[in-house]
């Protein structure tokens, strides 16, 4: 499910003829195709198994698909083009509990440090912006990652992830743990970023209607 914001530019996800296969298994995608405009909302719906995840993946340039010009993300490669992930403008945010930090590699969300040291952490952030993240994920910054339930532990990645203002965001499975509440608060945030500033968000995550992401 899309939706498009009547304003917007067209072009900014733009997948063409594209073929995917892991190893020697019969193709997951075959001849697809998906342009989607600049502000829109895409829910992905499908059984398990059916490439949700894969095909967020190939967006986020995690798999090489074909040429240069067949999975294109702002007018760029997605796998090609590493700058669209390091200047922000494209934002993958998984399932799982970790932050990557330079040489140190995946650093579990599950030490004995404090919610504050992880999100204050992470540099060149605007203020207001972790302010508003903070309060709309309802995060105490006292909390020890290694103590916290794994709703709150997702509440910091979540946070995490969203401090740093993107163009494209991929969302993988990463309200699974989050309550209805939280759930809707954080969907009306995705709302709001999509309408104002035109910017993408695609979501394989646990909702219990399709209209959610409206």
């Amino acid at each position: 499910m899309a939706e498009k914001n009547a304003s917007a530019v067209d072009g900014a996800i733009r997948v063409s003829g594209m073929q995917f296969s892991y190893d020697v298994q019969d193709p997951i995608f075959f001849d697809f195709n998906l342009d989607l405009p600049a502000g829109s909302r895409c829910l992905l719906v499908g059984a398990n198994g059916s490439g949700k995840t894969t095909l967020l993946k190939i967006l986020a340039g995690k798999h090489m698909v074909g040429g240069k010009n067949v999975v294109q993300v702002l007018d760029r490669s997605a796998f090609h083009d590493t700058e669209l992930v390091c200047s922000g403008d494209l934002s993958y945010l998984g399932g799982s509990w970790s932050k990557t930090a330079g040489s140190a590699g995946d650093i579990p969300l599950q030490g004995d440090f404090s919610a504050e040291h992880m999100i204050f952490g992470v540099e060149g952030i605007d203020p207001f912006r972790r302010e508003k993240l903070i309060d709309l994920l309802d995060i105490n910054l006292q909390w020890r990652m290694h103590k916290v339930s794994d709703g709150q532990r997702r509440r910091v990645q979540i946070c995490m992830g969203l401090l740093h203002p993107f163009k494209v965001l991929l969302l993988d499975e990463v309200t699974v743990d989050l309550d209805v509440v939280a759930r809707m608060d954080l969907l009306e945030f995705f709302k709001e970023e999509c309408e104002q500033r035109s910017y993408n968000c695609i979501c394989n995550s646990y909702f219990r209607r399709a209209r959610d992401m409206g």
